[in-house]
């Protein structure tokens, strides 16, 4: 496979960021077939999360629908890290166009790991490079598995780079194959965390998780492998961006 196009950078490994789309979720439940939602104007996707955990008890029929952030890296590469959802109104491309780009013009394609709402929106671009770590899948025919065929660029080990200025570490917690993406930029190191950080943006500041939350060893060894990078910028995968200061 042709590695990705390097553009016009200067020698410089230094990568700007923004969110294409941010993270926010959907909640909703149905009671003898009438639709109730939950969700207020200008609440962050954290609080939906916590009023959905909320209302499984009392709502036998319940659902969530939750877009990660996805984020734009521009540097040395062009690269798409968690599209994201495929729905009406095509937003991802349609934020792409506000900025002069299609799929096309994209070189990389970064799952932090393999779950539907992170991935789904790889279709938009058929003709690039889909990057995820091969612990995704079991090790059972993984790039099958992926649904990518031979576009698929399987991450193997627990780090390496992806690209010139851009790393992953493998960070297991949240699935067995989930990665942070670590650049540098002009304002500092980025890491890109993906579910490994959540969901809760409370529980990595404290470092601290709840009595029997599922797979909490693994998910606090990684925070501290995270914390260990000293970000500036830290985003995770359905919390807003956390600054400077997250180490301490």
């Amino acid at each position: 496979m042709p590695g990705p196009r390097v553009g016009d950078s200067g020698g410089s490994t230094l990568f700007r960021w923004e969110i294409l789309i941010p993270t926010q979720r959907y909640v909703f439940t149905v009671d003898s077939g009438r639709l109730e939602e939950y969700n207020r104007q200008g609440e962050l996707s954290f609080h939906r999360f916590s009023r959905y955990q909320g209302l499984k008890a009392d709502h036998p029929v319940h659902g969530m629908i939750a877009w990660p952030n996805t984020v734009l890296l521009s540097g040395p590469v062009t690269v798409v890290v968690d599209p994201g959802l495929v729905m009406q109104g095509e937003p991802l491309p349609a934020a792409l166009a506000e900025r002069g780009l299609s799929p096309g013009d994209v070189d990389l394609v970064v799952n932090t790991h393999a779950h539907m709402d992170h991935v789904q929106a790889n279709v938009y671009f058929p003709d690039i490079p889909i990057v995820v770590h091969e612990a995704e899948f079991g090790g059972s025919p993984a790039r099958a598995r992926t649904g990518f065929g031979e576009r698929a660029r399987l991450l193997s080990g627990d780090e390496g780079e992806i690209a010139p200025g851009l790393r992953f570490l493998r960070t297991p917690g949240h699935s067995e194959g989930s990665i942070c993406l670590v650049a540098e930029t002009d304002r500092g190191r980025l890491v890109i965390a993906g579910d490994t950080v959540g969901p809760l943006p409370s529980y990595f500041a404290s470092m601290e998780l709840p009595a029997g939350f599922p797979g909490a060893d693994r998910l606090l060894q990684s925070w501290r492998r995270i914390r260990e990078l000293d970000p500036a910028v830290l985003i995770p995968g359905h919390n807003p961006p956390m600054r400077a200061g997250i180490s301490g």
